[in-house]
């Protein structure tokens, strides 16, 4: 059934002192466009809130030293493949130096978020970074294109690698190291995080000094605003947006006009007549979906598997609808040459197990991965944790003991034949014969709903585009001792 959002047409424009007044119409579709341009922007504010809450400075890391379990409620669907480094970044005053050490052997990457979720720069192991010094800036009046900029020669460039240069003087870094399952290896990321460093310098002497951004607080970030999320989203938008340009600065002006037209203006939101919030919101997240089903967007990769396009991960220009679904399922989204999180179809009810079934996934192969790179298969309850089991045990993945059915290792250092292995799924309360205990993944007790991310870090072309088969998925009776 077609859902019918009430919206009042009101034909003609009245003008008052020389202002040609919106529309209710136009008031309509600005309050639309403002909810979906600032949809992630509650996401930022909450995760800077914690950051900011451990550290109490932005421009500083806070480093996570353990790798999540099911009593870990921090954050939703944690992956346990990597560590984090995560810190608020705020360009207001000063640049900032990112200190990078010298990583061998291991995945890893520094990501640049601005403040609407765009992640415009990567450092890591996919682009070959040095380790060293880089500076982070941004420019209101700046005329630099987003991203890195390498010094062919850093010792005239007073001895740093290179820039990166923000679209946004708010932002987020989230840091990734891989964890490696060896015993030890987190101390070894231990002393890579203890390596890395932020500290501002002066950015004085250059026309950026005359910048009026406000500088980021707790209190821009969370104070007076509404628990009804539409209204929220309004309220954050007015006070970050008029400071923090669109990712594609050639998209000013018409951003500028819709958010005036919906009530933003001057660092506050101010309601519209005759504007509908609710609707607005409504029709923002049934547009979003829309496009986010449309095919330059999404593509079958084979098996009931689906995948995000590449230009429709991590870094969105002008398509704000795509940056909102993101933001809906999993803020944040590295870009695709880093990292490929595709879906499986279940149907309209996703995963559900009964309190005797299981799911196998019957890999024809191992995932072709870039240098460094690795996979996994994580499983999450309800509210989105990981699932609590007597194993702890909540992924499986190239680091861990899966078997071939013959009992040999499928990741064994060597040269084994790349052949076909299965992973078992099933309630975790239903433990398996041995012989499929190194490939079990255990889901919820008793059954029910639950979901699974496929992740690959470090993912070759195959991956991206359907080449690589991917795992042919069988629910039935489950497997019991």
């Amino acid at each position: 059934m077609k859902l019918q959002l009430p919206v009042n047409i009101v034909l003609g424009a009245a003008a008052f002192g020389g202002t040609i007044l919106a529309t209710a119409s136009e008031v309509a579709e600005a309050t639309q466009f403002t909810l979906t341009y600032g949809y992630p922007l509650p996401s930022f504010a909450r995760a800077a809130v914690a950051v900011l809450g451990e550290v109490n400075s932005t421009n500083r890391f806070q480093h996570m030293r353990q790798l999540a379990t099911s009593a870990s409620k921090a954050v939703v669907r944690p992956n346990v493949d990597t560590l984090y480094s995560t810190a608020v970044i705020d360009l207001s005053h000063d640049d900032v130096v990112v200190e990078i050490p010298l990583v061998k052997d291991r995945y890893w990457v520094f990501p640049f978020y601005d403040v609407y979720g765009n992640n415009y720069a990567n450092l890591g192991s996919v682009e070959n970074s040095k380790a060293g010094k880089y500076i982070l800036r941004f420019d209101s009046d700046d005329k630099r294109i987003p991203g890195v900029q390498l010094c062919s020669d850093p010792e005239k460039c007073g001895g740093i690698q290179g820039y990166v240069n923000a679209p946004t003087p708010y932002g987020l870094m989230v840091v990734r190291y891989a964890v490696k399952n060896t015993a030890g290896d987190l101390h070894q990321i231990h002393a890579l995080q203890n390596q890395s460093g932020l500290y501002t310098v002066e950015k004085c002497g250059r026309s950026r000094c005359r910048a009026t951004v406000p500088t980021l607080t707790m209190s821009l970030l969370n104070s007076s605003l509404s628990s009804d999320p539409a209204t929220k989203i309004m309220q954050l938008t007015a006070r970050i947006a008029p400071h923090n340009p669109p990712r594609n600065i050639s998209d000013l002006a018409r951003v500028d006009r819709m958010l005036k037209e919906s009530g933003v203006r001057d660092g506050v939101y101010k309601p519209q007549k005759d504007q509908n919030l609710t609707a607005a919101y409504l029709a923002s997240e049934m547009a979003m979906f829309k496009v986010a089903s449309e095919p330059q967007n999404v593509h079958s990769l084979g098996h009931g598997w689906q995948g995000l396009a590449p230009t429709s991960q991590g870094d969105y220009g002008e398509d704000y609808a795509m940056r909102e679904y993101i933001a809906y399922f999993g803020y944040l989204a590295l870009r695709a040459t880093e990292a490929l999180y595709p879906s499986y179809s279940a149907g309209s009810k996703g995963l559900h197990l009964g309190p005797r079934e299981s799911y196998i996934f019957t890999f024809l192969s191992k995932p072709p991965m870039g240098q460094n790179g690795f996979w996994s298969l994580t499983a999450y309850n309800t509210e989105e944790y990981l699932v609590p089991n007597t194993l702890n045990r909540y992924a499986l993945s190239d680091r861990a003991n899966i078997t071939y059915s013959d009992g040999s290792l499928v990741y064994d250092g060597g040269t084994h034949a790349d052949g076909s292995f299965q992973l078992l799924v099933q309630p975790a309360d239903i433990p398996p014969p041995k012989n499929w205990t190194s490939n079990w993944l255990p889901a919820p007790e008793g059954g029910g709903n639950f979901s699974l991310t496929l992740r690959f870090y470090a993912p070759t072309e195959q991956l991206g585009n359907g080449s690589w088969p991917y795992p042919v998925v069988h629910k039935g009776e489950a497997i019991q001792a």
